[in-house]
């Protein structure tokens, strides 16, 4: 490396600061490093101005585009001495095509530069010379050997040996791969032949070479007796040097051009012919001797219009002397497609053009790469459909475009029915196939000019042009596509019966921008939910109020979360027996910064839709929590505090994990906390999780109650298989108890059936003291209703408790009064 004046360089990063470097190039550079590892700004300040940001642009575009370069630049010395060199770069690719590394040379070329530049002088030289017939002349006799030169000429010992004669040029030192070359020049010589431009090697007694380019012709005396030679000879050892080094260059540039998959080409404007290099007849797999490059025998391999983009580039470049350049896919001759990136240079002679100059490279590995990458960014890798990123695309092209009056295009936002509860039950193997599975029906009840794409898990989006001549109206399409997708599907996993719920928006009658229109489709989603799911909305302008106000409504209460604008009020539960209040129920409340309270029954139903329901679960959970405790510390007596659990707290994450964490941050013991939970935890899903989670939290201690039993699915088999320590009747079965005699007979069966299972149970909703009565009579053992309180705040519920504790004691003692009287 140090003898061919070569270091080695490597860069890991495009932002990297340092360079690894070999110890040549650290030399080269005058910085000593123990690391190998060299700032770039140093090796920048090496390099003049004028080749900094050549060179950066170059390096930057080798790792962005995958591109090699090799720039000729100076390198400034401590001493002020000024190098030349070439810097190299290279880049490395990984299995996705993507640059990983550029590493590349630093070469020392100030003796070839050094060189060429006395090849000019030589040049220069040999023109003084030749311009004032300054060869010398030489003479040689009838035996060949040369007679000494008359006049002195200056030179090394190699030429004076010439120049003192007396040998014959085969007799003289020359270099031994002349051998064949000086044996026909003497076999020319001794048949008296004339010759022209012969060149050897004469090597002096200490070494020294000059190469002698000579001319000769025979001399005959008037009888026709041969005399010997006369001619000139010419020193060209200078341009030896520099022919071997021209030739050293077109070699590399040639082997570069191949490496690289170059070829290059030029236009003559006056002859209108084009010239092709060979490289170039090589890439495209052609026989330079079999093929003329002439406009119409190379646009029948052209791909698609880019004959036509070609002969525009070169327009623009005649008429600008620019350099332009383009990416052009060609036909190779042996079929297959290519990718070539075109560069084009107007040729100027004397302040005109005369020409176009440029080179082709096959880039096809690049382009396939990127295609690739293409693919992968804006295909959904589950379905092959399209992805979110290219549907939003296509989209926005439709309205850079203006519409057709004869024609409408239709946006439809799919969204699958039960698809999660079967991705649960049966695992996402099964959720993927059936995705794979409404992906080909999609394809078989569309028109093959729709456009289809999967924008989310369960999400699919379509746009349809009605002006294909088999396109339905949407609201058919979109029914047909139900129909289908409604129809059970045998899986490797077992049969999975989803459906689809779809909301459609026509373009532009339903949105003059793509925004507009995704948002008015996903807004006739939202109204087919509201109505019931399983059916095809239309967008409707009349609802978009209404339904706008509902996502605002969602929207505040996500900002209520994260602010801190929700309060927990309290509603005490009273035991019958005692008139002792045990305990309070954590009941969520909401004031709206401009409608003031919401009701529970509006907003719960938005946070359950929107999944806000988990975060809203976990901050009244953490407040319950957190509020028992300030009780407890305040002296007041230990009550249980009773927390609603949404069955999405239960499925979504790991929730013992999260209960733990609250009772464990507030310090709260489990046996004071009750977690309520409804019926509906059990619908559509498998009891596997449930009763993992039910098990992990009566293990913590923690009591569990089943929540509004008897008002949806009541199943008694999970009555007996999961630890609930206490049965909550609905409302509904407490109302009403006092004048409907039905309904005193199921209460009191509910009652003794709990007590059977060893639960306790908490009648909701008592509002009479004629309804407490009954319940006390049919050994119910806790209630809570308006009749005690209505829910509180948290600073009003210790008094509220204490309030309810005193009546009792007085009630009782009425009571101990009445008995003694009797």
């Amino acid at each position: 490396m140090k003898m061919a004046r070569i270091g080695y360089w490597e860069s890991y990063n495009a932002a990297a600061t340092d360079f690894w470097m070999s110890p040549e190039v650290a030399s080269l550079y005058e910085l000593q490093t123990p690391t190998n590892s060299i700032p770039t700004a140093a090796m920048r300040d090496r390099h003049p101005a004028e080749s900094r940001d050549v060179l950066q642009a170059h390096y930057a575009v080798c790792w962005t585009e995958g591109r090699p370069f090799a720039v000729e630049t100076k390198l400034l010395k401590a001493d002020g001495a000024q190098l030349d060199c070439v810097v190299h770069g290279e880049p490395e690719f990984d299995s996705n095509g993507r640059v990983q590394r550029v590493f590349g040379v630093v070469r020392d070329v100030t003796p070839e530069a050094s060189a060429l530049r006395q090849l000019a002088d030589s040049e220069q030289r040999l023109a003084d010379f030749v311009s004032t017939a300054s060869d010398w002349c030489w003479e040689s006799g009838p035996d060949h050997r040369l007679l000494p030169y008359p006049k002195s000429l200056d030179g090394n010992s190699a030429l004076q040996t010439v120049a003192s004669g007396g040998k014959a040029r085969w007799e003289l030192s020359f270099a031994p791969e002349e051998q064949g070359s000086m044996a026909q020049h003497r076999a020319d010589m001794e048949a008296h032949r004339p010759f022209r431009d012969f060149i050897y090697t004469s090597i002096g007694d200490d070494g020294s070479r000059i190469s002698i380019s000579t001319s000769g012709k025979p001399i005959f005396a008037d009888d026709g007796t041969f005399l010997g030679y006369r001619g000139t000879a010419s020193d060209i050892t200078q341009l030896e040097v520099a022919r071997a080094l021209l030739d050293q260059r077109t070699r590399a540039l040639e082997e570069a051009h191949q490496l690289g998959k170059i070829g290059t080409w030029n236009h003559r404007l006056e002859t209108g012919r084009t010239v092709w290099s060979p490289e170039l007849y090589q890439l495209l797999g052609l026989e330079p001797g079999a093929f003329e490059p002439t406009y119409e025998n190379t646009t029948s391999y052209f791909l698609d219009d880019d004959a036509q983009r070609l002969l525009k580039l070169q327009g623009r470049v005649l008429r600008g002397s620019t350099t332009e350049a383009a990416d052009i896919r060609i036909q190779h001759a042996d079929g297959a497609p290519r990718d070539l990136a075109i560069i084009c240079k107007a040729e100027i002679s004397n302040g005109k053009i005369v020409g176009l100059i440029g080179t082709a490279q096959d880039v096809t590995d690049r382009k396939e790469a990127e295609r690739r990458l293409e693919q992968l960014a804006y295909t959904d890798p589950l379905t092959g459909l399209a992805n979110r990123a290219l549907f939003k695309c296509k989209l926005a092209g439709l309205f850079e475009e203006p519409f057709s009056d004869d024609g409408h295009n239709a946006l439809l936002l799919i969204d699958l029915d039960r698809f999660k509860e079967v991705n649960d039950s049966l695992g996402h193997s099964t959720g993927d196939s059936l995705l794979i599975h409404v992906a080909k029906i999609l394809r078989q009840e569309l028109d093959p000019q729709a456009f289809i794409a999967r924008i989310g898990g369960d999400e699919f989006a379509v746009l349809t042009n009605s002006q294909c001549a088999s396109a339905d109206d949407p609201i058919t399409l979109a029914n047909r596509i139900i129909a289908k997708l409604s129809v059970p599907v045998e899986l490797a996993e077992g049969e999975a019966c989803i459906g689809a719920t779809i909301g459609v928006a026509i373009l532009p009658e339903h949105g003059a921008t793509a925004e507009k229109a995704s948002r008015n489709a996903d807004l006739a989603l939202y109204m087919a939910k509201e109505a019931g799911r399983g059916r095809a909305q239309l967008f409707e302008p009349i609802y978009a109020e209404a339904v706008d106000q509902k996502l605002d409504l969602g929207r505040r209460l996500r900002q209520a979360v994260e602010t801190g604008g929700l309060t927990t009020h309290y509603q005490p539960q009273i035991d019958l027996k005692s008139g002792r209040v045990v305990g309070f129920e954590a009941l969520l409340r909401w004031s709206h910064p401009e409608r003031g309270p919401i009701s529970p029954s509006e907003f719960i139903p938005i946070a359950e839709s929107s999944g806000l329901i988990v975060d809203l679960g976990h901050w009244v959970l953490r407040d319950a929590c957190k509020q028992m405790r300030a009780w407890l510390d305040a002296g007041l007596p230990p009550r249980c505090i009773s927390v609603n659990v949404s069955p999405a707290q239960i499925w979504n994450g790991d929730f013992e994990a999260v209960v733990s964490a609250v009772l464990a941050e507030t310090g709260l013991p489990a046996k004071l906390l009750c977690l309520e939970l409804t019926e509906n935890l059990f619908v559509d899903h498998t009891k596997q999780k449930v009763s993992t989670t039910l098990a992990a939290l009566s293990k913590l201690g923690i009591q569990l109650a089943l929540d509004d039993f008897g008002s949806g699915y009541s199943s008694l088999g999970y009555l007996t298989r999961l630890p609930f320590n206490c049965l909550k009747i609905d409302r509904t079965f407490v109302d009403g108890i006092a004048t409907v005699p039905e309904k005193r007979k199921l209460l009191g069966g509910i009652i003794a059936l709990s007590h059977g299972l060893g639960m306790c149970v908490v009648a909701e909703g008592a509002e009479l003291a004629a309804e407490v009565d009954l319940l006390a009579a049919f050994d119910c053992d806790f209630v809570q209703g308006y009749v005690f309180s209505k829910p509180v705040a948290a600073d009003q519920a210790p008094g509220v408790a204490a309030e309810i504790e005193r009546e009792a004691v007085m009630m009782q003692a009425r009571r101990a009064q009445l008995a003694a009287c009797l």
